[in-house]
């Protein structure tokens, strides 16, 4: 019996010796190289004997053959890795390493992330690394001319002027038209100035409806993403980028001197009365010029103006970046200066910023982080009357009195200052604003099941505005009234909560799904309050002590706040790796609207199709298209930038009789009706596009076509005395925009030593009105059903000059050198009937071309762009070639008519104008002008030091690049700047050209 338990015992043991010894042979698993973590059903294909290939399960595990085979593992994603295994091994560990491309990319869609060739929908990236090439000041200048669809302008070129920003196209008539930015998680407005682009790790621009929709009821006009740099895993460095260079005004007027200007004023009024204002006679030159213009005339002096108060202005930046990715404690840690002088004296912008991004792993489930941004902006800002004031100064003019100081001519009849010395405007007068704004935001990720993870943000946006302006009395706003001071403070608090659950379902090899809820609330609090008093007795202390003014010109405050709530939830679908659905809605709900339309749904739906990986798509195929896949998109997203108090009736001070007193205050109905049943603006939105790549992705192209139908927009409904208001707000108009993106990357040369890298967008859109209010297709001459909305230019139409001989009939008072208007309705008579569309400010299209261009270790880049199909209202051109004898003009106005040069469009000289007296409003289509433009922005020449070189003093990567931006322009335009704008305003602030130095250096 002893014997047969023995051998039961022995028999037991070496069954278990036996199978634990099999379990060991069919030990064979495929894990992610980087994470560790098993990768389910990859491809195991035997070399050595086809017929035994198979795929890994659901865990990664897989038998291992049973003779010697060479196997070769593939896995989407991934590299192939080849392994030959031998009889005898007990186990097999592949570790496979993800394979990066483009197409793997990881692109931010808002509340997570997705893999470039898995998006559905229009969104355009930009790194880093392209951000980083231009010494940008702002993000939006950045992105200008980078990304199709996204059009970009100058809000002016002072010294921290901003930009304005649109995104395909125009999308409400009243309302704001400028996108959200999300930084880390929390959703901005504005132009978002405070963060320094080199803290940028990537932008991702949401373009249409599904891309948006998650962003719901403010996504209208786009959505801007923004991701900031964190420490690298495993990786801890120092990085400095900076540079310092010298900026010059790129173009100026080429205007008459002071005895051209002499010569033409005598002419003006002799041209008004030979006998009253007759040529060169001393009595008649004392009327008409100062004793100060008179000297000049006789000594041969001529002054430049514009000169006096221009220079030649510095700009420098310095980054320095601390990034620890090592162990579970992830550290970034950045700071920022910049200092950018004004070409206009006294303008300045300083900006001093700070960056901390944290990340810890808590435990293997647990993370948490902080995201933070501060920064604190000083500007100094000369006024917009400075420039223009230069520029059209009497050339007589002496700038300085007898003591040195600016000049000033006091009217002795009226106690007024004449003439407004644009040098004490920048000199004397101060405009200080200084900004300090905090945006950050704390997160928690916690994984509460496989695939199962939460994520609650709670972020904060807090924002405060100062600005201190003094004008003394050597300005004319601070003669009379002995010096003017305003303080104004403004700031707001918004505070952002969100928390969202993402799971990821992936129950085999051909099917994958991802889903996303959440809730979100954002609450703002914003005040403003102002202040401006005069008559001080000296202009030393400025506005630092306003009790010492004995006057309050104007007191004034404002306070509001408002909250949005929100339930978001977003489904996406793979089959097969190829065919990829996204479902997203959003339910919000506003303050800002009554309570019968306080909440909005916003569904969208898209749809992709990876033609390329589909089987029928043969070998020969695939060897010159390397990537092919067709999107459809349509949504609905919202706009709710009505103002906060539409839906409440006004009520406006006043005074009326009460009790005996005529004067008793109180108030009274007015100005704006409430109107509670406010709806938002509604855009719907259909895209469809294909992205293509050919020649092994040296071409790769990007087309989009998008749909936009936007309804419910906003106007402002003029009612009858009767009601007791002026007007209500109602929503009433609609509109179509449609338009085409394209973006193209070229690699013409890829060499070992020579690299040529080309990108190219180009965009364009139609927007036009298709409703008004009922019954009614125009409401002004610039918006009109038909027409994209503010966009077009009416005015009389120029007809040129009259001649000798020409009918005067349209002008029975006029004569020769008189500019002559053309009579629309044919009616015999020049009135406001014969004024008509003369220019459309819309551009036909836009875009941008990137050459990369390397030899070896030296780079040169050349980023150029460009706009064409569009007028410009050229109102500073005409006003700067009509002389009336007061003002100083261009070059181009000494062609004006006389007897012997009637080939012109230059009207003669004339005192009080009668030349243009046929202009009913003083202007015509003579100021149109094309603004078709090719500017080349950026010129770079850099060059990489040897890795194998800087190893030996302990330097990870030294850069040393030299940069001329905006060196060139070709135009037709007439006038300095064809980017100024389109509204016909004058040059109020030079534009500069920027030459500089730079280093980038990590360790």
């Amino acid at each position: 019996m002893k014997r047969n338990l023995s051998l039961l015992i022995l028999l037991l043991l070496s069954l278990s010796t036996w199978v634990s010894a099999q379990d060991k042979v069919s030990g064979g698993k495929v894990l992610d190289a980087a994470s560790g973590k098993p990768l389910p059903f990859v491809t195991i294909t035997n070399t050595t004997n086809k017929g035994a290939s198979l795929k890994a399960d659901a865990d990664g595990q897989f038998p291992l053959p049973t003779a010697k085979a060479v196997l070769s593992f593939r896995f989407v994603g991934y590299k192939t890795q080849t392994v030959t295994f031998t009889p005898g091994q007990t186990s097999l560990i592949i570790k496979l390493e993800a394979e990066i491309s483009g197409l793997d990319e990881v692109v931010v869609i808002g509340y997570g992330q997705q893999k470039k060739k898995d998006i559905t929908s229009a969104v355009s990236s930009l790194s880093g690394k392209e951000i980083s090439e231009l010494p940008a000041t702002s993000i939006n200048s950045a992105l200008q001319a980078r990304v199709p669809g996204v059009q970009i302008t100058s809000a002016g070129y002072q010294p921290g002027g901003g930009t304005n920003i649109r995104i395909r196209g125009i999308n409400s008539i009243t309302q704001g038209d400028g996108p959200i930015y999300v930084v880390d998680g929390v959703i901005l407005t504005g132009d978002i100035r405070e963060i320094n682009p080199y803290d940028i790790e990537s932008i991702d621009v949401l373009k249409d409806a599904s891309a948006a929709a998650i962003y719901g009821a403010r996504a209208a006009a786009g959505v801007v993403i923004i991701t900031t740099k964190k420490a690298k895993t495993g990786r801890a460095s120092v990085d400095y980028n900076g540079y310092y260079g010298i900026q010059k005004i790129v173009k100026t007027y080429d205007f008459i001197d002071g005895a051209q200007y002499g010569y033409l004023r005598r002419l003006a009024w002799f041209d008004e009365s030979a006998t009253g204002w007759p040529m060169n006679d001393p009595e008649t030159d004392k009327k008409i010029f100062s004793g100060e213009e008179l000297k000049s005339l006789a000594e041969g002096k001529s002054y430049d103006w514009p000169s006096v108060i221009t220079q030649v202005a510095q700009q420098q930046s310095h980054t320095l970046s601390i990034s620890n990715g090592i162990g579970k404690n992830k550290v970034y840690l950045s700071g920022n200066y910049l200092n950018q002088d004004g070409i206009i004296k006294g303008s300045n912008m300083k900006r001093y910023s700070l960056k901390a991004n944290v990340e810890s792993a808590v435990t293997d489930k647990l993370t948490i982080g902080l995201n933070s941004n501060y920064s604190h902006i000083q500007q100094n800002i000369v006024s917009n009357e400075a420039y223009y004031t230069a520029v059209t100064m009497s050339p007589l003019r002496p700038i300085y009195d007898s003591t040195g100081k600016p000049s000033v001519v006091i009217d002795p009849n009226t106690g007024t200052i004449t003439v407004n010395n644009p040098l004490a405007m920048v000199t004397d007068a101060i405009n200080r604003r200084i900004d300090d704004r905090l945006i950050g935001n704390m997160y928690l990720d916690y994984k509460v099941l496989p695939g199962l993870s939460f994520r609650s943000n709670v972020g904060a946006d807090i924002y405060k505005n100062q600005q201190f302006e003094y004008y003394p009395r050597n300005t004319s706003a601070g003669y009379v009234q002995k010096g003017v001071a305003k303080v104004q403070n403004f700031g707001y608090r918004d505070w952002l909560w969100e928390n969202t659950l993402t799971y990821d379902y992936n129950p085999s090899e051909d099917h994958s799904l991802n889903l996303l809820s959440g809730f979100t609330f954002q609450k703002r609090r914003q005040e403003w309050n102002f202040e401006q008093a005069s008559g001080f007795p000296t202009d030393e202390l400025t506005y630092k002590n306003m009790s010492l003014a004995t006057r309050r010109d104007n007191i004034a405050s404002d306070y509001f706040n408002w909250a949005t709530s929100s339930m978001l939830g977003r489904a996406i679908y793979k089959y097969k790796q190829r065919y990829i659905l996204n479902f997203t809605a959003r339910y919000d709900g506003s303050s800002r609207f009554g309570a019968e339309n306080r909440h909005g749904f916003f569904p969208s739906i898209s749809g992709a199709w990876r033609l390329i990986d589909e089987p029928f798509v043969g070998v020969k195929f695939k060897s010159r298209v390397s990537d092919a896949k067709i999107r459809v998109s349509y949504g609905i997203i919202g706009n709710q930038d009505v103002s906060y108090d539409r839906i409440f009736s006004q009520m406006n001070a006043a005074t009326y009789p009460f009790n005996g007193n005529t004067q008793s205050s109180g108030y009274q109905l007015g100005g704006n009706k409430g109107n509670s049943a406010l709806k938002w603006e509604a855009q719907h939105q259909f895209n469809t596009g294909f992205d293509l790549a050919v020649l092994n992705n040296r071409i790769q192209m990007t087309f989009d076509f998008y749909n936009k139908n936007i309804k419910n927009l906003l106007l402002q409904n003029t009612l009858a005395p009767s009601q007791g208001f002026d007007g209500t707000m109602i929503n009433v108009a609609s509109m179509n925009t449609r338009g085409i993106d394209i973006g193209l990357k070229l690699y013409p040369v890829k060499t070992q030593n020579f690299d040529w890298q080309v990108d190219l967008n180009w965009s364009k859109y139609k927007s036009k009105v298709t409703a008004l209010l009922p019954g009614r297709d125009s409401l002004s001459p610039y918006l009109k059903v038909g027409e994209a909305p503010n966009s077009l230019i009416f005015d009389y139409v120029f007809d040129g000059i009259y001649k000798t001989g020409d009918d005067f009939k349209l002008n029975p008072t006029g004569r020769p050198g008189d500019v002559r208007i053309k009579d629309i309705n044919d009616d015999g008579i020049i009135n406001q009937y014969d004024r008509a569309i003369v220019g459309r400010t819309t551009p036909k299209a836009w875009g941008g071309i990137w050459n990369y261009f390397r030899y070896k270790r030296v780079s040169m880049t050349v980023f150029a762009s460009y706009m064409y199909g569009h007028d410009i209202y050229n109102r500073a051109y005409m006003d700067y070639v009509y002389s009336d004898g007061r003002k100083v003009i261009l070059k181009d106005g000494l062609k004006y008519w006389t007897p012997e040069n009637q080939n012109t469009d230059i009207p003669r000289p004339n005192a009080f104008g009668s030349s243009t007296r046929t202009l009913p409003q003083g202007s015509s289509s003579f100021a149109v002008q094309k603004g078709d433009f090719l500017r080349i922005r950026n010129i770079t020449l850099a060059y990489d030091f040897s890795p194998t070189l800087l190893s030996k003093i302990k330097i990870r990567s030294l850069n040393v690049y030299a940069q001329a931006l905006e060196p060139f322009l070709f135009t037709g335009y007439k006038g300095t700047d064809p980017e100024i704008g389109t509204s016909g305003t004058y040059d109020i602030y030079p534009r500069y050209r920027t030459y500089l130095v730079g280093l980038k250096m990590g360790l």
